[in-house]
């Protein structure tokens, strides 16, 4: 009896409408220069009848560094995943791959990308090795001992012989990983790759990923973990209800919820924002006045100048202290109010991505 590839996430619908290895085809042509732009998105807009699900969407990914994708369940990073692999069509802006727009020669393009989307999954009674044999087979093109290379890679050479049933989930992801792999794919796309693996199988991906980068590849990173993104992303982008809320590297982040905190009277709050706006060094002010408290933008070592400045105003603060915020903290903040109707788009756009991949492979 003849067999086919699985319809599954190990196996990605090509940017022409068909589908294959989730490497993409025949090997990468060429890879790009460090620093260099490999997947920009202009406009990105999705619509599911009256639901936006991703709006004016600017991205841009470039070789050598992991880009994290970051919002709530249901944001919309799923649904831009699949427009930059071909799988939704966007309502309106672009998608450009490697300098490419996605809808000019795509079966170009679709031969230097590989992405693991949700689970992956492969034939259950075959051996890793040989489910990744099969992958290389359809593909074309690649090298002898590249299987095994990856095997070793991905930390599953010892288990390369066992039936893909008898894996744990981490090592299933790692083989995941591996399959994007076998064309040496120029830009590798990984939507929550550790969603249901326990911390040693989240650790063990998390090894993986940033090694990817420093092969020269980029990796785009959507997930909607912390800790994840916060130990392998150079640069991230914020995403709430389908817009950009915050992009930056990592560390300027991390910088943004550095502040100082002046307790003040309830009725001097106020009047203790406008002075310390108007200090040269001062980024911003916000008031929390359930805890009566003024959270400064400044660096740490200005805070007996935010003292001196209320004090010749006539205010006087009972605390003035240095406070960091977590990646975490700043994420919260950012993404304050996520609704149900984010848990629709994710839905509706995942219905989407199934009905395209089913009809791909009809």
């Amino acid at each position: 009896m003849a067999t086919t590839l699985p319809d599954t996430a190990s196996v990605s619908t090509g940017l022409d409408g068909h589908v294959q290895p989730a490497g993409g085809f025949g090997g990468a042509d060429g890879r790009p220069t460090p620093g260099e732009a490999v997947l920009r998105t202009r406009g990105l807009t999705k619509r599911f009848g009256a639901i936006t699900a991703v709006e004016g969407l600017d991205l841009e990914v470039r070789a050598g560094e992991v880009f994290g994708f970051l919002g709530p369940n249901g944001a919309g990073k799923s649904t831009t995943v699949g427009m930059v692999l071909g799988l939704i069509a966007p309502t309106s802006g672009t998608v450009e791959l490697f300098g490419r727009p996605l809808g000019a020669d795509r079966s170009v393009v679709a031969r230097r990308v590989g992405a693991i989307i949700e689970t992956p999954a492969f034939y259950p009674y075959l051996s890793g090795r040989d489910n990744l044999r099969a992958l290389a087979m359809a593909a074309g093109g690649v090298p002898d001992g590249t299987v095994d290379r990856l095997l070793a890679q991905v930390g599953l050479t010892e288990r390369a012989g066992g039936k893909y049933k008898t894996y744990s989930l981490g090592m299933k992801q790692r083989l995941g990983i591996a399959s994007t792999l076998l064309t040496d794919p120029g830009l590798v796309i990984l939507d929550e790759p550790t969603n249901g693996l326990d911390p040693a199988g989240q650790r063990e991906i998390r090894a993986i990923i940033p090694r990817l980068a420093r092969e020269g590849r980029a990796v785009l990173l959507a997930s909607h973990l912390l800790n994840e993104v916060e130990h392998v992303c150079d640069r991230v982008v914020i995403v709430r209800r389908g817009r950009m809320v915050e992009s930056g590297s990592v560390a300027a982040l991390v910088r943004r919820g550095e502040h100082i905190e002046v307790g003040l009277a309830a009725a001097e709050l106020a009047p203790g924002a406008e002075v310390l706006r108007g200090l040269p060094f001062v980024e911003r002010v916000d008031i929390d006045e359930a805890a009566r408290t003024l959270r400064v933008g400044a660096p740490a070592e200005r805070g007996a100048e935010l003292n001196r400045a209320l004090a010749g105003q006539g205010l006087f603060a009972g605390t003035i202290a240095p406070r960091r915020s977590s990646l975490e903290d700043i994420f919260l903040e950012l993404t304050e109010g996520s609704t149900p109707g984010e848990q629709a788009i994710a839905g509706a756009g995942r219905g989407r991505r199934r009905w395209r991949r089913g009809r791909a492979a009809a």
